[in-house]
């Protein structure tokens, strides 16, 4: 007997996700339509709602991949401080293979649920920048309070939205990993002009 799509539940969600990846990222989310969804994944409309509660929710796990991958990747800052760019190696394999997860996110940067994450990643990013930056200082005094809050204030999110950009519209891989490397330099460079 055929095994017929929605036989398997597994199967039939990992349907609906990539029909919703390609519909986000055709569409984008405002534009997208569950019920095209729902056909390019051959399910019903009662399928999507089996395993997500609405279409905010749908495009949450459909971006669960980025999501997942800053909070399980570690940068070596001590190498970023010598220049040694190789800290950023699986973060760059991750996003050679998901690309189009990259352009809804930044299509989509306005949605609560991109918002929400993207903020939450910036505040992250702050604070590991800031323990860099200690890391410099340690021995010379305190980091100033001032400087830490410019840095988690407007640093990091501006940093974290180049990137975003940077890997959203740039489609060569070697070309969107020299501009990683120029950008995080020139933060850094500018961050430790902050600290002299």
């Amino acid at each position: 007997m055929t095994k017929r799509k929605g036989a398997d539940s597994e199967e039939t969600k990992e349907a609906i996700l990539s029909a919703a990846a390609e519909e986000f990222y055709e569409c984008g989310y405002e534009k997208a339509s569950l019920r095209h969804i729902c056909s390019m994944a051959g399910v019903t409309t009662g399928a999507v709602y089996c395993f997500f509660d609405n279409k905010e929710d749908l495009l949450f796990n459909v971006m669960l991949p980025i999501f997942n991958i800053v909070s399980s990747i570690s940068i070596d800052y001590d190498k970023v401080l010598n220049d040694d760019f190789t800290a950023f190696d699986d973060f760059q394999k991750f996003f050679s293979a998901n690309r189009k997860l990259y352009h809804i996110l930044y299509n989509n940067m306005s949605n609560p649920v991109i918002k929400g994450y993207l903020d939450s990643i910036a505040d992250e990013f702050g604070c590991q920048i800031i323990e860099m930056a200690r890391k410099v200082v340690s021995g010379k005094g305190e980091l100033p309070a001032a400087t830490s809050e410019y840095i988690s204030r407007c640093l990091a999110p501006i940093m974290v939205y180049s990137i975003i950009k940077i890997i959203a519209e740039e489609p060569d891989d070697l070309i969107v990993t020299q501009r990683l490397v120029t950008t995080v330099m020139v933060f850094k460079n500018g961050i430790l002009s902050l600290l002299k």
